[in-house]
């Protein structure tokens, strides 16, 4: 208590009888609250509370989708599995009451061990994966009121969705993706092949149906990583990480790290088969194979040791979110909330539209570096570590929330070219605005206009500030005006360049540019370098009359292309080598597609500033947008952007030579 006198009484907030201590996270699904359950004789817990946003509560399909999650993990009563308390609802907008966990994600708890250059124990591995095994298999056992199996499956088994106390627990979070196999056909139509890449089986990969021997080899995949300290099956290129999934191209743990022991060496690569009939039947079978091998090799496996391991290894970290997430409850009691907290609380988050105030940190120890990076005060330092241990049921790509100090100056706005679907873009681009946003001190917009070419005509006459341009827009947006120039040069994964793929569906019987006289092809926009210029120069150079000889259909977006592929719309298509790759992250089966030809290689889209842009204000975005570095991993499910450059004219020279020539061949 200061001496300034008692502390102002704010006004509560509650969602039912819960008391709202904190608001975690806003993201573009729901929103993450902090709460007390209090109940008579003293009673008192920490719950975590997960609430739809209302505009999308207001949609039918989402709504069903989102209490579908809770009646299934509701019924998951398992000490493996985080517990749902209570569903409710609120001002029309559904929520899910959740058991908080004060622990560290197998993520992090590896990133730790690691840095700290050490190794897990067999024993440990053994005890933490046959606990995951137990949870996993309690998800795949569940049934309906009327004993008829779900056949759920968790699809995103993953060290981010593991969480180890510092008892020696773990529990499987995050069953927000799941599906149900046995409910008819609705329920594994779409989305099959969201989760992590890198823990995904090749059935999965392939979009084939799933059962629960798919999150069998998942389960396997962390065991083999955490035996190794390596990880299995990431490679260079997501294309590349999917090819060594589907031939299961793993490798003995013991090249890696000598003294497995054989029996647990065996079980693991028996999980890894490629068949998934060759794999566990289940994650009991798992369970028990994991136990029988450690016992056979004398391994201590118990909760025991697994917690004396976590708190060598992570215990300061755990003990100090301990302390400081008693403080900051006390500090809600006594002091109320902040005024940003009553303001989030009485107007409700309502549809993103590119812009937010919420800065999002990994699930990981407080670290003085990141305060002094973003400038937090003592309070923001006591709410990181508050956060780092606070284990939710994440989607919709939630994040943890840290307060910034005020943004000043004009608004910035940033155009950028609606390559793939606007809501993608809004996700995929959050971490650079706010990284834009803290690095510049002035409020950042993303602006999507319906097209390239309003795009262009948006950055010329001043709509927008800066614009992210596709390379044959930029080219031409550069000739209409002379005053717009290059800033950056986006990095995706840090390449500076992309290939252009020309697709064709397996059922169209083309299997040569030759073959796309008098077929439908499907183009993203007519200003797309990937999606039209390249496949137009393919197709003259095998003879063909663009447009002519080929019936061209645009589809509006890179992503949108790759549904009318799939829905047969197009016999051929257009698009870049990164939309095709990871489109299986926004749900669209590209199983059936062929690549028929790499049509050319293009810069990335570029930063590009408008005519009207002042010379003094290009130092400080520059400075912005050349310090941000974003892990692969982090980068985003389409976009990808992991750092910019500074561009050259030498970039574009073979463009503009091929926009040249297009040109003059063109009626």
């Amino acid at each position: 208590m200061s001496d300034a006198g008692p502390p102002v009484a704010f006004e509560r907030r509650h969602l039912g009888r819960y008391e709202l201590v904190h608001r975690l996270d806003v993201g573009g699904m729901a929103e993450i609250f902090l709460a007390l359950d209090r109940g008579p004789h003293g009673f008192e817990r920490l719950v975590v509370i997960k609430r739809s946003l209302a505009y999308l509560a207001a949609q039918p399909t989402f709504r069903e989708m989102f209490l579908q999650e809770a009646r299934w993990v509701a019924r998951l009563t398992h000490p493996n599995i985080v517990q749902i308390h209570e569903l409710g609802e609120a001002g029309g907008a559904p929520y899910i009451v959740m058991e908080h966990v004060l622990g560290v994600t197998v993520r992090d708890l590896v990133r730790s061990v690691l840095g700290q250059g050490r190794q897990f124990p067999p024993g440990v591995v053994t005890g933490l994966m046959a606990q995951a095994c137990a949870g996993a298999h309690a998800a795949h056992e569940l049934a309906d009121p009327d004993g008829r199996p779900l056949g759920l499956v968790h699809r995103d088994i993953s060290p981010h969705n593991l969480m180890v106390t510092a008892t020696g627990h773990v529990k499987l979070l995050d069953f927000g993706i799941a599906k149900a196999t046995e409910l008819g056909t609705d329920a594994t139509r779409s989305g099959t092949l969201k989760g992590k890449l890198h823990y995904m089986s090749p059935e999965q990969v392939q979009q084939q149906k799933l059962d629960r021997r798919s999150d069998v080899f998942a389960l396997g995949v962390v065991t083999w990583e955490l035996l190794t300290g390596r990880r299995l099956f990431k490679r260079d290129t997501d294309l590349e990480t999917m090819q060594a999934i589907i031939t299961a191209d793993a490798w003995l743990p013991t090249e890696f790290r000598e003294g497995l022991p054989a029996p647990l060496v065996q079980v693991v690569m028996k999980a890894l088969s490629r068949d998934p009939a060759d794999r566990q039947a289940t994650a009991d079978v798992l369970r028990r194979e994991l136990e029988a091998a450690a016992d056979a090799s004398a391994l201590k496996h118990g909760p025991d040791e697994l917690a004396a391991f976590v708190l060598e290894a992570y215990g300061d970290v755990l003990r100090a979110n301990e302390a400081e997430l008693k403080r900051a409850v006390e500090r809600a009691k006594v002091e109320g909330f902040s005024d940003e907290d009553r303001t989030a609380w009485n107007e409700p988050a309502k549809e993103q539209k590119g812009s937010n105030t919420f800065e999002t940190l990994p699930r990981a120890s407080l670290s003085t570096r990141v305060s002094q990076r973003v400038g937090l005060s003592q309070r923001e330092l006591w709410l990181a570590a508050l956060l780092a241990g606070v284990a939710v049921l994440l989607g919709g790509g939630l994040g943890y929330r840290l307060r910034r100090p005020p943004l000043t100056g004009p608004e910035l706005r940033l155009g950028w070219a609606p390559t793939v679907d606007v809501q993608v873009l809004t996700a995929d681009l959050e971490p650079l605005r706010r990284h834009l946003e803290r690095e510049t001190g002035r409020p950042v917009v993303l602006i999507y206009p319906p097209s390239y070419h309003e795009l262009a005509a948006e950055l010329l006459d001043g709509g927008v500030h800066f614009a992210s341009l596709p390379p044959v827009l930029f080219v031409r947006t550069e000739r209409r005006d002379p005053r717009v120039h290059a800033v950056a040069l986006k990095l995706v994964g840090g390449a500076s360049g992309t290939d252009g793929v020309l697709l064709a569906s397996d059922s169209s019987g083309i299997s040569s540019i030759a073959d796309l006289k008098g077929r439908t092809f499907c183009i993203p926009d007519e200003d797309s370098t990937t999606g039209n210029l390249f496949p137009r120069m393919a197709a003259r150079r095998a003879g063909l009359d663009w447009g002519k000889d080929v019936t061209v259909v645009k589809s509006g977006n890179h992503l949108q292309v790759l549904r009318d592929l799939a829905s047969r719309r197009c016999a051929a298509g257009g698009t870049y080598s990164g939309a095709f790759v990871n489109a299986v992250t926004q749900g669209i089966d590209v199983s059936t597609l062929r690549q028929i030809a790499i049509t050319g290689r293009s810069p990335q889209d570029t930063i590009v500033a408008g005519p009207g842009v002042a010379e003094a204000e290009l130092p400080s975005l520059k400075r912005a947008l050349f310090s941000y570095k974003a892990p692969p991993e982090a980068a985003g499910a389409i976009e990808r952007i992991t750092g910019f450059i500074e561009p050259s004219r030498d970039d574009y020279a073979t463009l503009r030579e091929a926009i040249a020539a297009d040109e003059g061949a063109s009626p």
